[in-house]
């Protein structure tokens, strides 16, 4: 169960799995690259999540996996995190000059989150 993110175009597109996507109910995210502040990836996937409180589309299977939002001061995060692996976290900025973008961070369990992090790291350089 891995979600899969890419970057199309000028946007960050994330597909969560069937199961992730019932529970968090929403299949398809997409971001623009404009809005991404910061990339990075944790180790342990739990350091990925803020405290907050489980917004309505929240679910998870103790110890082993977490979707939907958690909603906090800051705003809303979308989890689609599986237990025991390394999490993509792209922290977005939300202001009125990205109203777009409803999320401040994006915390996902990706096949490659090396990978798509180095890719979103050139594409938002590139952009600047």
């Amino acid at each position: 169960m891995r979600v899969r993110a890419r970057v199309e175009g000028g946007q960050l597109v994330v597909r969560l799995p069937w199961r992730m996507a019932v529970a968090a109910r929403r299949r398809v995210v997409r971001t623009p690259l404009e809005a991404v502040a910061e990339v990075r990836v944790e180790p342990s996937w739990w350091r990925a999540l803020r405290l907050g409180t489980p917004g309505r589309h929240y679910r998870f299977r103790a110890g082993r996996w977490c979707a939907g939002e958690l909603v906090h001061a800051r705003g809303r995060d979308l989890l689609a995190l599986v237990a025991g692996e390394p999490a993509l976290v792209v922290d977005l900025f939300c202001s009125e000059s990205h109203p777009q973008s409803p999320y401040t961070r994006l915390a996902l369990s990706v096949p490659d989150p090396h990978g798509i992090a180095a890719a979103l790291r050139h594409s938002t350089a590139r952009d600047a």
